[in-house]
């Protein structure tokens, strides 16, 4: 079964084994994908191995497809051997992928009627209600933007798209001007004003009728008086062409994606775009995951901003917890894997399934959608299934508050977790899906939406608690606990291996929606030294993430403290940072500064001090072996604490 629990740390580099079995899948010959630990690492492994450059695949990850000699040796070889190197993450085969699709292409009648899927009245001896209940999720939203401003985007993955279509709305790169050869808003990426094409490494987007009917799916312009309507009516559209050939391509295209949402989030909004999903409508029949770890990865490395993808299972009738399957048969938390069924809700005769891997179905047989030239066409298959659901993870970021987007926005892979669990405890249960897809149901976006303005929703007044305290004193600081959702929420708080210096007034209760507790932390520095001291604080609620809260308390013996005047504010950047932090601060006068560095467990992993004089000091943390996550600063002069704070380590 899939685990749904929260991966707090997982990055593409994440992945520390190499696996090196590649008997089932078809790949390049002559070709390898790798992932080194640093792009400065390149040069000498080509050295070595006697390989050439092909291309970089993803600057961003330090992945490069390489070529070498197949006469000399072969794959299998090359792989075993570059396994070996310290400085390789992971080395792979560059895999064929297929599209996934059973094409059909039928008489165009009337448009929204014919659209079964939104609203299924029984045409065409179809079974009336057997849709996903989008025309009474519209009464509550029908898409465009979240309740912060941010403008919803959703990345569809394809073989390219009509850019031309008057029923999609696209988004553009504004910062970017087309055509001129440079890459005007630096974000690797030449000439991207439209989007990605990962098959040219351009930013020419190629015409094609596979992904123009797979955007329009989730996202045609709804209420306009033309064509069809998707499931988000006002969804921005980011085309990246990638979805097939080889397998160094679609990590491309991935990676393009995470550059555009991650420098969105670098710039609060000035450049990139707001992607929350991304739509993989291709993969590979019989695929063992194993055999393709850089691409799983990406999901985990999309994940941890918030993006959820959405993959079509095979167009066959397999059971793919036997036979696998790429990507539906991966194991990460961040992907929804979708299956096929049709008007009279069963499964369709040829689509994949699988108790542990395949987790709900969404309407794919017979679909009406946008065609080339603004025409409009009905396809059938897994691939037409898929963008059913991406359209309905962008509405339900729409419909989220401004409490759950603030949440969001402060840890974005939780709140992506918690709309993929809306959308698989949504599903309505289908007979002909019990016991061989994870949810035994079919996607329903009004209920997913429900369960999302109604559920218990966990907010505290703080992130972390700190407390300056003298020698043997005590102090009484306070931590509200509240309800912000639609359902009553029962907590529990713990402290692991509670310390004796810190005391709860209250460690369990029942809120309704609304309510809040205002808990009592005790501190008492009695018979301790001076120093800090470190602990988590635990807030335990069913079917929501544990939210954690790190403690520190510093004890300090009220010696040679001098109250400064006139602190500038402290400037941390880049945050978040790749391999080095640098913290700016002005002082009046000379003295000691110092700065120390925890980890979000309260453990020290750095200290530095110096003696600076007046005006603009800074420290530097070169950071190449902690690992990446949430890290807590404290800066402090003449004994005096100046700054904290938050920092991310990507």
């Amino acid at each position: 079964m899939k685990t749904k629990q929260l991966i707090l740390i997982l990055l593409l580099f994440s992945y520390t084994s190499i696996l090196v079995s590649q008997t089932n899948s078809k790949f390049i010959v002559g070709e390898v994908m790798v992932q080194l630990k640093s792009k400065t690492d390149l040069p000498i492994l080509l050295q070595t191995y006697n390989l050439s450059k092909e291309h970089t695949v993803s600057e961003r990850f330090n992945i490069y497809l390489l070529k070498f000699d197949n006469k000399q040796t072969n794959n299998k070889a090359i792989i075993n051997t570059l396994t070996t190197d310290k400085s390789v993450v992971n080395v792979q085969n560059n895999h064929y992928i297929a599209l996934r699709e059973t094409a059909e292409t039928l008489p165009n009648d009337s448009l929204f009627n014919d659209q079964w899927s939104l609203l299924n009245t029984g045409q065409g001896g179809g079974t009336p209600g057997a849709d996903i209940d989008a025309t009474l999720a519209w009464d509550i939203t029908t898409g465009g933007i979240t309740a912060l401003g941010d403008t919803i985007v959703v990345a569809i993955v394809d073989g390219g798209i009509d850019l031309n279509h008057e029923d999609l709305n696209y988004w553009k790169n504004r910062n970017e001007i087309p055509n001129n050869n440079i890459d005007d808003d630096n974000n690797g990426y030449i000439d991207d004003y439209d989007g990605w094409n990962a098959y040219t490494h351009s930013g020419e987007i190629p015409i094609d009728l596979h992904g123009t009917h797979v955007a329009g799916i989730a996202g045609a312009i709804g209420n306009n008086s033309i064509g069809i309507t998707g499931v988000n009516w006002n969804l921005k559209t980011l085309p990246v062409a990638g979805d097939s050939r080889y397998e160094s391509i679609v990590v491309e295209a991935l990676s393009y994606i995470y550059v555009v949402r991650e420098q969105y989030d670098q710039t609060n909004g000035a450049e990139g775009a707001f992607i929350v999903a991304d739509n993989c409508s291709f993969g590979v029949d019989e695929g063992q995951p194993s055999q393709f770890p850089i691409w799983e990865a990406m999901y985990d490395s999309l994940g941890q901003l918030g993006i959820l993808s959405m993959g079509a299972t095979a167009n066959q009738n397999w059971n793919i917890d036997s036979v696998g399957d790429v990507p539906t048969g991966f194991d990460t938390d961040y992907l929804i894997s979708v299956t096929n069924s049709t008007k009279r809700d069963e499964k369709y005769t040829t689509a994949g399934y699988g108790l542990n891997t395949i987790d709900l179905s969404a309407p794919g047989t017979l679909i009406k959608s946008l065609g080339l030239n603004n025409s409009y066409t009905y396809k059938t298959g897994t691939s037409m299934a898929t963008p059913h659901v991406c359209g309905a993870a962008a509405l339900l970021m729409a419909a989220a508050d401004s409490l759950f987007m603030v949440e969001y926005k402060n840890n974005p892979a939780q709140g992506a977790l918690i709309i993929r669990d809306h959308l698989l405890n949504g599903v309505d249960q289908l007979d002909d899906l019990q016991g061989i897809t994870v949810t035994g149901g079919r996607l329903n976006v009004f209920n997913s939406i429900n369960l999302m303005l109604n559920a218990p929703m966990l907010t505290t007044n703080t992130d972390s608690v700190f407390q300056n305290l003298i020698l043997n004193a005590s102090i009484l600081d306070t931590l509200i606990i509240s309800n912000t959702g639609g359902d009553t929420l029962f907590y529990s708080i713990t402290i692991p291996n509670q310390p004796n210096w810190i005391t709860l007034t209250q460690n369990q209760g029942t809120l309704s929606s609304d309510e809040s507790d205002y808990i009592g932390l005790y501190f008492n520095s009695n018979g301790l030294n001076t120093g800090y001291y470190n602990c988590i604080i635990n807030i335990e609620v069913e079917n929501i993430e544990v939210k954690s809260i790190p403690v520190q308390m510093y004890i300090y013996d009220n010696l040679g403290i001098q109250h400064i005047n006139n602190i500038s504010q402290v400037v941390a950047f880049p945050n978040p940072f790749n391999t080095s932090i640098k913290f700016s601060f002005n002082v009046p006068n000379g003295g000691e500064a110092k700065i120390e560095i925890y980890n979000q467990y309260g453990k020290l992993v750095f200290i530095d001090n110096k003696t600076i004089t007046n005006g603009t000091s800074n420290f530097m943390w070169n950071n190449s072996i902690q690992t990446t996550g949430l890290y807590y600063y404290n800066l402090m002069f003449n004994n005096q604490l100046i700054s904290s704070g938050k920092i991310v380590k990507m």
